[in-house]
């Protein structure tokens, strides 16, 4: 059908073609030369960071400069799949027609669901949205964006009248003070934090703060980290407006003027639990640090504060959003260039999809479910069956679906068996949901397993479209590859099922015509206190359309939004929330009993800085494999040591019940899951403090998904779910054997944990046993090829009863089998690198009785180690930052790893350097302590 024309691009005759990085929302442009360099032995196009993107200005993270490496996903899925068998488009559609329409008939458009991505494009969101909302008559449209900042969107909405961003990139070099909340940002946001470095350089004066319980890279290079308790957040910034009160330090002026409310806030904020005394001991912190962040904001007008997931994944992420905004609201500190509130959003175009209104409380372009709105938006779309009030969000579509009330679902461009909390109630919901259409890159995604229907979805590279970045800013993404197989973009394949239900509206030439008409929809906010309106771009030429450059909306505006103290409210005024933490008890420093039964832990998720989500996209990639490469879960070593748990250790994480269901399905938290991960030590944590990382599922990492520990509670206005406050035993895990296997294939014995990670040249499976595996199992096991020679070793580890099996096929070695009844020390990227290459029995055993532990990856930039940089400290004599950047360039592209280069230079440096500069810190130290002095003089506790 015409709707699936194969994409087209202004750009594709031209030598470099300018796109934009599909990974965080921090929209970076890149370039691409679709025609490898003379001489090249590689296919795939370079892929840099375009200079003149307004974003990165050049700079790309580990995961944008290994975007050429993404494209050769090993398992692409090439042709639609019904029931598991290859299939076609026209019977793939007519199909998912049939069904969608039977299912309207028989259960009504309630029953029917779509589950989409700050992954797609703005185009694929408009369609799917006018397709649910306008057509199937339902609002039962969510999105994964769902688990990111849909707490920031509704405390946007709820303070301003609007989800609208305040603050611009270029407010960073223009601010005094940077506080970071709830955002490991040099991990999570790496080439936005480089900015925040660079103007910290720019300007010594400039200072950073770090709000974060854990002692995150971000909070090492913080002037102040506050480790606040879990969830301590209304209380801290309640806390700092009361300090603001108590020292004349509020704008009265813009508060009559420009806000509504704060009577009813001051009210509260007069307790006495907002008290600087009171707030320090209740979020664990020291009076003194306290006083001096409060001082630091006070005196300084020029304030961003920076948040995201640490504020947005709670139970209570819209009040901790508005109590962020309260303060500047309170001070005045909106609206004005280096200042302002600033949610960070986690994917491309989760702000794309936020516009569009691809939320299912949202109706489209910023409207919600008035009648007003739903007339206008109807009559646009010429709907027949427009849906009038809000859908289900994500926790409670799943919860609705697992009790037979949602019996169809399409799912585009995200795992929600992996990324949902009681990943396990996801997983049966879709196993009882009627008809599963699930589109994908790939057939290995998880949700994928559980598809009636599975459509092959084209990839970054292979489609066009706009994506809207934390800023507002509009970038364009580009084809450059034509897709492969019979992949097509998403809102193609919404079109081709729209017209085989026979609904008109969906007969779009291309993307362009797509986004003309999302464009004109947003022209009847004109006339309305809406800021949202592209409507200028509605008769968009083709032409500008490829040729789009980069630009921020409202269209045409250069300052600030709410620059003139006008919120688009019905009486233009803010609003302050009067948002209370009476209910906050801080989190204790130690793993607590259960009903005086069970040790408890405080369990916190998050991202990894070299993955993407699940892994399906940046799994593969062995570059992006070796900074974390199996499921591992943090604890501090003196917590550790009080266990008896050594590193690397095999243990079991059990979920548990400490407190009556808040969920808004009004389940009981799930119970009884559990997962096995090796143990890591990180002393940046509390003592009852864990994490673990959300990434590991699939053929990556099995079993270990963390999020089936977290339970489904989730925030009473937004609906977005708390993935960071999960409650968990931890016990070790019986281990007759651990081990090591590098080969094609996995290890063809029985195992009770298994990962695996990817290397250039082998595969890499860590693995145990429950009992211990001897050699003649093994070599049972084993499938030997014909003229392959097999080898056994023994006492390769320092462990007892421990020993090596080798595969060797002519000249190179085919399997390597290490195990060992401890924990593995062995350095098996060491090993890897034996592969690909004539093998040496006598290297293999020189390797093994170095007994070298593994090097650390520091810099995933240029893949520098830990042991790289001490030998240019020790054997080069380098004893500076700035020589090891030269020699080394670690840390000179994101800068993401900065801290921990500083920490490995501290660390081996000789004594005399190290009292110089332990001299130099303190210097420094005390001018900021007496920058903070005036503070601490008459203030009342």
């Amino acid at each position: 059908m015409s709707s699936r024309a194969a994409p087209t691009s202004g750009c594709q005759q031209q030598s470099v073609i300018k796109s934009a990085c599909p990974y965080c929302g921090v929209g970076c442009g890149v370039q691409i030369n679709p025609h490898p360099r003379s001489g090249a032995s590689t296919v795939l196009p370079e892929v840099t960071g375009d200079a003149g993107h307004p974003a990165n200005q050049g700079a790309l993270c580990v995961k944008g400069s290994a975007l050429k490496e993404s494209l050769t996903i090993p398992n692409r899925l090439l042709y639609p799949r019904i029931l598991g068998r290859e299939s076609n488009w026209a019977s793939a559609t007519t199909l998912i027609a049939e069904r969608l329409k039977q299912t309207l008939a028989e259960h009504g458009p309630e029953s029917v669901a779509m589950y989409v991505s700050g992954q797609l494009l703005t185009e694929d969101y408009y369609v799917a949205n006018k397709l649910m909302k306008g057509f199937v008559g339902s609002a039962n449209l969510d999105t994964n964006s769902r688990l990111c900042m849909s707490s920031a969107v509704a405390a946007h909405s709820r303070a301003f009248g609007e989800d609208l961003v305040p603050v611009h990139y270029d407010d960073i070099e223009k601010a005094g003070l940077i506080v970071i909340v709830g955002a490991n940002t040099a991990w999570t946001h790496p080439v936005l934090f480089r900015r925040i470095q660079q103007a910290r350089e720019a300007n010594p004066s400039l200072k950073l703060v770090v709000i974060d319980p854990r002692r995150t890279l971000t909070a090492q290079q913080a002037d102040l980290h506050l480790p606040i308790a879990n969830d301590g957040d209304v209380l801290l910034f309640n806390g700092l407006l009361r300090f603001l009160m108590d020292h004349q330090a509020l704008d009265d002026v813009f508060i009559a003027q420009h806000c509504q409310g704060f009577e009813a806030l001051r009210s509260i904020i007069r307790r006495e639990a907002y008290g600087l005394k009171r707030c320090a001991v209740a979020l664990g912190l020291s009076r003194t640090d306290l006083q001096t962040f409060f001082h630091w904001f006070r005196e300084t007008p020029q304030t961003l504060t920076l948040f995201c997931q640490g504020i947005n994944q709670s139970a209570n992420g819209t009040d901790k959003a508005n109590a962020i905004i309260n303060c500047h609201l309170a001070t005045g500190r909106i609206g004005q260039p280096g200042a302002g509130p600033f949610s960070l959003t986690g994917q491309p175009n989760a702000m794309g999809g936020r516009e569009v209104g691809g939320l299912a409380n949202q109706l489209a372009v910023h409207r919600g479910f008035d009648a007003e709105s739903v007339a206008a938006v109807g009559e646009f779309w010429q709907a027949p069956n427009m849906a009038t009030q809000p859908g289900l969000k994500a926790v409670d579509l799943f919860e609705a679906m697992h009790a037979g009330k949602i019996k169809f679902i399409w799912i585009m461009a995200t795992n929600p068996v992996v990324s949902m909390p009681d990943s396990a109630r996801i997983a049966a919901a879709l196993s009882r949901c009627d008809f599963v259409v699930v589109s994908d890159i790939s057939p290995d995604a998880d949700t994928a397993a559980f598809a009636d229907v599975l459509l092959p979805a084209a990839g970054w590279g292979e489609k066009e479209g706009m994506v809207t970045n934390s800023e507002r800013m509009i970038s364009r993404q580009r084809a450059f590859l034509p897709p492969p197989g019979q992949a097509c973009a998403d809102w193609q394949a919404l079109c081709e099922v729209a017209q085989r239900m026979g609904y008109p509206g969906f007969d779009f030439p291309s993307a362009a015509d797509v986004f003309r008409e999302h464009a004109a929809l947003s022209g009847i906010n004109r006339g309305t206190p809406l800021l949202f309106d592209l409507s200028a771009l509605a008769d968009l030429s083709d032409a500008d359309y490829a040729h789009w450059q980069p630009q921020r909306w409202p269209l045409g505006q250069t300052s600030h939004l709410f620059r003139d103290g006008v919120f688009p409210t019905d009486d233009g005024r803010a609003r302050f929330m009067a948002v209370s933490a009476e209910t906050f008890v801080g989190q204790t420093a130690e793993p607590h009993g259960s009903d005086g039964r069970l040790p408890v832990w405080w369990l916190n998720t998050g991202r990894q800085r070299d993955q993407w989500h699940t892994m399906t996209r940046t799994g593969h990639i062995a570059r992006l494999a070796e900074s974390e490469p199996e499921p591992t879960v943090y604890m501090h070593p003196h917590a550790a040591q009080q266990l008896e748990l050594d590193e690397g250790q095999l243990i079991r994480l059990s979920a548990v019940d400490v407190q009556p269901a808040t969920a808004l399905s009004g389940q009981a938290p799930q119970s009884g899951q559990t997962l096995l991960a090796k143990l890591g030590l990180d002393d940046g944590l509390s003592p009852g403090q864990l994490f673990m990382s959300m990434h590991w599922a699939g053929r990556f990492g099995f079993d270990s998904r963390v999020n089936g520990l977290v339970p489904a509670d989730a925030d009473p206005v937004s609906g977005q779910p708390a993935l960071k406050s999960a409650s968990v035993a931890i016990a070790p895990e019986p281990v007759g054997s651990y081990g090591l296997w590098l080969g094609d294939q996995p290890p063809p014995f029985a195992t009770e944990y298994l990962s695996f990670q990817t290397t250039e040249a082998v595969g890499l499976w860590r693995f145990t046993t429950r009992r211990p595996l001897s050699k003649q199992a093994w070599a049972d096991t084993a499938q030997t090829p014909q003229a392959a020679r097999t080898l056994m070793l023994d006492g390769m580890c320092p462990a007892p009863n421990s020993w090596a099996g080798l595969i060797q096929q002519g000249s190179t070695l085919g399997a390597v089998c290490l195990v060992s009844q401890q924990p593995l020390t062995a350095d098996a990227m060491a090993l890897a690198a034996l592969f690909g290459q004539d093998f040496s029995i006598s290297a293999f055993l020189a390797l093994m009785l170095r007994g070298q532990a593994p090097s650390k990856l520091v810099c995933s930039c240029f893949r520098v180690t830990d042991r790289q940089i001490i030998k240019a400290i020790e054997e080069d004599g380098i004893n500076t930052l700035g020589g090891l950047q030269a020699q080394l360039k670690c840390g000179t592209n994101c800068g993401s790893c900065l801290a921990e280069v500083r920490t490995v230079l501290v660390a081996n440096q000789t004594p005399d350097v190290q009292e110089k500069q332990r001299i130099e810190s303190d210097a420094k130290a005390e001018v900021r302590v007496a920058q903070s002095l005036p503070s601490v003089q008459g203030v009342q506790g």
